[in-house]
């Protein structure tokens, strides 16, 4: 920094002497000078643009000065250990994202001159449904469970974060996820939104996990270039991972004491086909009206291909249980040199850090090389906020939560992401690039944002044709619930409909 003031000033003097210069020459000389930049000019200008990079810390917001004069805001939580920092942290403590996120609070309450206070609770959504049938201003910001806590938002517990009243809030702004909104709005309504202010949309987002040691150990190399190249797909993975295969035990059977080149999960890892194969389940017409646009043809086609895999190939390990222990089951053969390739949350980084062998966090394979790009599913239970109707002052709320998520924006996000993911877990720049690729492609569909409200279609599809039915056969499946599923969508649009008229 003090050579670029050093530079400036150097600059400013050689811009003040040919001023001078052109003054004592007359009018014509002086003419002359100012239609056309001299070397001085270009060296102030270049100053300038140097001096003015945008970075995060300083991306500016569009808020205008403010003074609640010391009013409070409540904002209710979740207490899974999973969200623990999330949103409120007690001290300072010394460790970078505890004290970012206390820094980001104690910067908002300076900036807007008001009081932010938690209330956490594992029953977030009665809390506030309660609040909003008795007409309760308790609580300001509701965060809350992306797959649960939006279906109370189509029943109009919620303020339309598109609408007149949050006025402060920019969706548009970088940290806000755009994503989110353009695919989970209805009609130009959308209650909830995520972006930087949650960690979590961060934390629970799937990558596929490699584990380096092994792929030099059976003379596969580097999968970097397969992903730079744009051929990193899911037939490529499987053409080494199908040639790992040892019976630890040697007991006959394939159990999670063996060694494996691939896993499919039971359920959750299942899911993270949806996004990574680029699979549609809803689309909007221009008027923001979804609909099911599901493509039976591709559908068939993924479920032909997973199920070989999924169902009896040697090296395919595919766990007895499911749900989050099944998650941290494979990451510890993952850490332990046993599974070479896996789908796992962002988080595990956090379970496998001790592990001895280099290990990468690649994107999710493509479904072919004519994908387009890289796409990331995340876990529905990350972090989703909005503020409830019976707010009073929703404007100052807005305010408070702009503020907050610009904030993440600027050093939380920062702390989490490169100090703590780069740094701490991370062991090469490579790594830190296919990081960046996989967050860039995060990919969540209208059909899973609203699975709920939408008889559990993005359950009840890839799901249950392979690990509830043992099933090669998409097509039946989907004619047994499409009539409902279109059914729930009238509905669905229906309270839309209404919350409008009533507004």
């Amino acid at each position: 920094m003090k050579k670029k003031a050093l530079t400036l000033i150097l600059a400013l003097l050689m811009l003040c002497q040919t001023v001078l210069v052109s003054c004592s020459e007359g009018t014509e000389n002086a003419e002359t000078t100012a239609s056309a930049p001299t070397a001085s000019d270009e060296v102030v200008a270049e100053v300038v643009e140097e001096e003015t990079e945008m970075t995060r810390e300083n991306t500016p917001d569009d808020l205008p000065e403010l003074d609640y004069e010391g009013a409070n805001t409540m904002i209710l939580a979740r207490t899974k250990a999973w969200f623990t920092g999330e949103m409120f942290v007690e001290e300072l403590n010394g460790e970078v994202v505890n004290d970012a996120v206390y820094d980001r609070d104690l910067s908002v309450e300076e900036r807007l001159n008001v009081v932010i206070d938690y209330t956490l609770s594992d029953n977030t959504n009665g809390l506030i449904n309660n609040n909003v049938t008795a007409g309760n201003d308790e609580f300001q910001i509701h965060v809350g469970s992306a797959v649960d806590t939006v279906q109370y938002g189509v029943n109009g517990n919620y303020y339309n974060l598109l609408g007149d009243y949050p006025e402060y809030l920019n969706l548009d702004q970088p940290w806000w996820s755009q994503y989110y909104t353009q695919q989970g709005s209805i009609m130009g309504c959308s209650f909830f939104t995520t972006g930087d202010l949650f960690t979590s949309l961060t934390k629970l987002s799937f990558v596929m996990y490699a584990n380096m040691q092994m792929l030099e150990d059976y003379g596969f190399g580097s999968p970097y270039e397969l992903v730079r190249e744009g051929t990193w797909t899911f037939d490529r993975m499987m053409e080494m991972a199908t040639q790992v295969y040892v019976d630890e035990n040697g007991n006959g059977a394939k159990d999670q004491n063996d060694t494996f080149g691939y896993s499919m999960g039971g359920e959750i890892g299942l899911d993270v086909y949806w996004s990574g194969f680029d699979l549609t389940i809803c689309a909007k017409d221009e008027n923001d009206v979804p609909s099911f646009s599901v493509d039976i043809d591709k559908m068939s086609s993924v479920i032909e291909k997973l199920y070989p895999y999924y169902m009896d190939n040697q090296a395919v390990f595919t766990p007895t249980n499911n749900g989050d222990a099944e998650q941290d089951v494979i990451a510890q053969m993952l850490a332990d040199d046993r599974m070479m390739f896996s789908p796992l949350r962002i988080m595990h980084t956090e379970q496998i850090r001790e592990m001895e062998s280099d290990y990468a966090l690649l994107p999710l394979p493509k479904w072919d090389e004519a994908q387009q790009n890289y796409y990331t599913f995340v876990h529905d239970q990350y972090s989703i906020g909005g503020i409830p109707v019976s707010v009073n002052d929703p404007s100052m709320t807005s305010a408070v939560m702009e503020a907050m998520a610009a904030e993440s924006y600027r050093y939380v996000t920062p702390a989490y992401y490169d100090l703590v993911l780069n740094g701490k877990y991370i062991r090469d720049p490579d790594t830190a690039e296919m990081l960046d690729i996989a967050m860039e492609g995060i990919n969540i569909d209208f059909g899973w944002i609203h699975t709920y409200s939408l008889s559990s279609c993005s359950q009840n599809l890839l799901r249950h044709v392979l690990y509830t039915n043992k099933s090669n056969s998409f097509t039946s499946q989907y004619a047994k619930y499409e009539k409902v599923y279109k059914k729930t969508m009238e509905k669905l649009i229906e309270k839309i409909e209404k919350i409008k008229d009533d507004h």
